[in-house]
């Protein structure tokens, strides 16, 4: 009994620590607050949803002009200033609402004195603070009146900025809902009308033009039915307009951060993006001023949130949908999935740090996330501390959920703050503080690798590269490694290569001598002049391809030899690579081998012998067996030699490899279909048709054993139901 306690134990620390990269990161990377608006506290956290006993008094604001207060609406948007200030888009109430570091409302401001009248805010959707040379400014997007607000710090309005004149975005298309501005007052403003990228405007609303237009792919059909339209037809045509963004936001250093909510057609595209790490159909983007997109992506999958996979249970709510982003310390940034109300937080790498937060009832998660942004406040003891705002507007009212930094976060951010100064003595001591928190942390792994890189202690470096399957850090260190070795081993190792090549330049004249020998010779050949014929064939298509079928200089016994020498010339690739080409260390077994050299090669010889029969060709199964068999001679030695070269070679240095083997499938590709030219007694255009049909009445033979196969397996699935029923009612 003692055992199985112990077991169960033991599985369950194995599960655990499975799933610590993102749970350990997710659930405690901030401690969880939330606030009504007038800034108390609500409750400590407990056992039940914390939001159930909440009345419309609890997330009131306070009116500053006569007391009262009434409940926040639906909020789409928030931001904070350096001041540690919010600022929340109430469209529902036509407000913006300015809250203090301590998340009690200071003013409210629901119209703007301009050019001598009062107007209205009306649904504003956007706003961001931003600190220009001149002083702080509050812009506003008014987005049902069409126009861009600029107020001071005293939330007096500065300007007002009306639809841009161009004809490149249509005033019937401008409605802005989402804003950023950089550090020289220029703005980037979305409009979900406008397809044709992010509307870049001059401080004083000048219009500079749009950057980051999206992808658009169109169908086969589309494609096609386009090319009978008119000018005018596919102008008016809006079926193949590309997804909008939705929010937007910059960083200190001028580069834009903008996320899309990808459109129903194309989100098997998104899914696809996630995997080849491709930027055309991810839902968030870094671009920088000319709109070119800059950002990097080398974690294990592209940053746009949920990885959805058919093992999840959220596998249902397919790829994630990205409304809002936030940039934060040190490179960070993190986005916002609504379907989970998740947020992912990644670095300026792409790597993800941490992902936390659902819809539920446990404290802290969000029933419907609708933003988020980064607050920096100076308390008392000016100390600066860093929070994760975020809004969860479910129905008609709004609550404020404040996340703080957890010792888990903290020291990851101090990492990160160290790596990017170069305290790389720093960063490893923060890096393997987080490894002790969660020992499934790949990033923390690639810090330390990095750490003892910069040392050079190459050997540490790639074994912590290695932990982590990061194949260019571990490429750069084995490449260091190497230089040392060929430093201390130069003339020993220019020795043994120049052995090789000279041992198999008289492997070659041997074989070239025995096989002229056996040209002379009289009566049946032995099997080892069979085999050695083979090192003649890749040189001598044609004279050889004729004797191998007239003078009967190979068999099928050394064609079966030569297929066995090329299963485990495989069979070595599949075991013998290098880690930085085989970095998940997948191996397959030799009977796969077998199957995957023996199949094409009898599906061939079948497939050109039923042809061959009916269009006049002269060999028979024996000698197409016979050719095909010696055909696959250089195979092995490209494949042997490419395995070896990848124990030595970096990844950079990877196309080295592919070369080899490309060229090993080419030589092989000549001598087949020569071979087959001479075995038949083909014309070269005779000889190409019956090669592209071969192939097709591969693919035919292939289909008609699988269907087959099924039907069997069915039949037998039937018999089988029915020899248990007959049991169970005996």
């Amino acid at each position: 009994m003692k055992s199985k306690i112990t077991k169960v134990l033991v599985l369950s620390l194995l599960l655990i620590m499975l799933f610590g990269t993102i749970t350990a990161s997710a659930f405690n990377s901030y401690d969880t607050y939330t606030y009504s608006i007038d800034g108390e506290p609500l409750k400590s956290p407990p056992a039940y949803n914390p939001y159930d006993e909440l009345t419309s008094e609890d997330m009131s604001i306070s009116k500053i002009a006569n007391g009262g207060s009434e409940t926040l609406g639906a909020v789409s948007d928030i931001v904070t200033d350096s001041k540690g200030n919010v600022y929340v888009a109430d469209p529902s109430n036509n407000r913006i609402v300015v809250l203090n570091k301590y998340y009690t409302a200071t003013n409210i401001i629901t119209s703007y004195y301009y050019n001598g009248q009062t107007h209205k805010f009306n649904k504003p959707q956007g706003v961001y603070a931003a600190e220009l040379e001149d002083g702080y400014r509050l812009y506003v997007c008014d987005t049902e009146n069409k126009r861009i607000v600029i107020f001071d710090e005293n939330y007096e309005c500065l300007n007002v900025i009306d639809p841009p004149t161009t004809e490149l975005v249509p005033k019937a298309f401008y409605t802005p809902i989402a804003i950023a501005v950089d550090k020289y007052g220029r703005m980037f403003v979305v409009s979900p009308d406008c397809a044709d990228g992010i509307i870049v405007m001059s401080s004083n609303g000048d219009f500079n033009g749009l950057i980051g237009a999206q992808k658009v792919t169109p169908s086969i059909l589309e494609a096609i039915w386009r090319r009978f339209q008119s000018e005018e037809q596919r102008r008016s045509q809006a079926a193949n307009i590309s997804s909008s963004y939705n929010n937007i936001t910059v960083d200190e250093y001028g580069f834009v951060y903008v996320t899309i909510k990808i459109k129903a057609e194309d989100q098997s595209r998104q899914m696809a993006a996630l995997k080849s790490k491709k930027s055309d159909y991810s839902p968030i983007k870094k671009l920088n001023s000319a709109g070119v997109e800059i950002m990097k992506r080398n974690g294990f999958f592209d940053p746009g949130g949920e990885v959805v996979s058919a093992s999840y249970g959220t596998a249902s709510l397919g790829v994630s949908s990205i409304i809002d982003v936030a940039v934060g310390d040190h490179g960070t940034w993190s986005i916002i999935d609504e379907k989970r109300s998740r947020i992912f937080t990644y670095d300026q790498n792409g790597n993800l740090l941490f992902a936390f937060g659902d819809k539920g009832d446990q404290f802290g998660n969000i029933d419907t996330i609708k933003a988020i942004t980064y607050q920096t406040i100076v308390d008392e003891n000016d100390e600066e501390k860093n929070y994760l705002l975020a809004i969860d507007s479910a129905g008609a009212n709004s609550k404020l959920v404040v996340y703080a930094p957890t010792q888990y976060c903290d020291t990851i951010m101090s990492a990160l703050a160290c790596e990017n100064s170069n305290d790389y003595d720093g960063s490893m001591y923060y890096w393997e503080e987080v490894l002790k928190r969660n020992n499934n942390f790949d990033l923390a792994y690639i810090g330390i690798g990095k750490a003892l890189y910069n040392k050079a202690e190459y050997d540490e470096a790639m074994e912590m590269f290695k932990y982590a399957y990061e194949t260019t850090q571990y490429s750069k260190a084995f490449a260091e490694m190497r230089k040392g070795i060929i430093g201390r081993w130069l003339l020993p190792i220019a020795i043994l290569v120049i052995a090789v090549v000279v041992l198999f330049l008289k492997l070659l004249g041997w074989a070239k001598k025995k096989n002229k020998a056996t040209a002379l010779k009289v009566g049946k050949r032995t099997f080892g002049e069979e085999l050695v014929y083979a090192f003649y064939v890749p040189f001598h298509p044609f004279d050889s391809f004729y004797d191998l079928k007239h003078e009967k200089r190979g068999s099928v016994k050394a064609g079966l030899t030569i297929m066995g020498i090329t299963i485990v010339a495989f069979f070595y690739q599949a075991i013998g690579r290098g880690y930085m080409f085989n970095p998940r260390e997948t191996y397959s077994s030799i009977f796969t081998q077998v199957l995957s050299i023996t199949v094409p090669v009898l599906l061939w010889c079948v497939g050109n012998w039923c042809l061959t029969t009916l269009f006049d060709g002269e060999g028979g199964f024996r000698d197409i067996f016979i050719a095909t068999t010696y055909a696959l001679a250089p195979l092995p030695l490209f494949v042997i030699i490419s395995t070896v070269l990848t124990n030595v070679l970096t990844v950079s240095e990877g196309s080295i490899v592919s070369l080899l083997v490309t060229l090993g499938y080419i030589w092989v590709g000549f001598l087949l279909f020569f071979g087959m030219l001479v075995t038949h007694d083909y014309t070269l255009k005779k000889n190409i048709l019956i090669t592209l049909c071969t192939i097709l009445a591969m693919v035919v033979i292939m289909f008609v054993i699988i269907l087959f196969s099924s039907l069997v397996l069915k039949m037998v699935t039937f018999v089988s139901a029915i020899i248990q029923e007959i049991a169970s009612r005996a």
